[in-house]
């Protein structure tokens, strides 16, 4: 699985527990919205710079970091194991950067396409946390 599906689908299984992430009180729910929207604006600042032919500086960093707290950001609602896991898929997709060399060996078509799936992974952390936000 490369690093763009990996991310897709770390996005898409938070997605799938959104009913459980919205169980959360009022106050931890803006808790939980804030650290996916800030998954999600890792993501698209490394797309941004991506799509820009430019080096997406420190977005490793911000991933592994986000990865690392996982459990701690959203274990209590998700159990702990899932959330884990979930924070070990997104750890060993952390060096994004490695994209920015991938993309250079691709033919137009196939950079805007996986760039394409880098922003539809985004939006699923985005989704998730306006459905947490919103969420009675």
């Amino acid at each position: 699985m490369t690093i763009i599906d990996t991310i897709l689908s770390v996005g898409q299984k938070l997605f799938s527990l959104r009913e459980e992430l919205s169980q959360a009180r009022q106050a931890r729910k803006k808790v939980v919205a804030e650290f996916l929207e800030a998954i999600a604006e890792t993501i698209e600042e490394a797309s941004a710079q991506l799509k820009q032919g430019h080096y997406p500086h420190g977005k490793c960093q911000e991933l592994l970091t986000h990865s690392q707290h996982m459990e701690a950001a959203i274990g209590d609602l998700i159990g702990n194991a899932q959330a884990a896991e979930l924070g070990a898929q997104l750890a060993e997709v952390h060096e994004i950067e490695r994209l920015h060399a991938e993309l250079g060996g691709t033919d137009d078509a196939e950079r805007q396409r996986k760039l394409g799936v880098l922003d539809q992974a985004a939006g699923q952390f985005r989704a998730t946390a306006a459905f947490v936000k919103v969420s009675a």
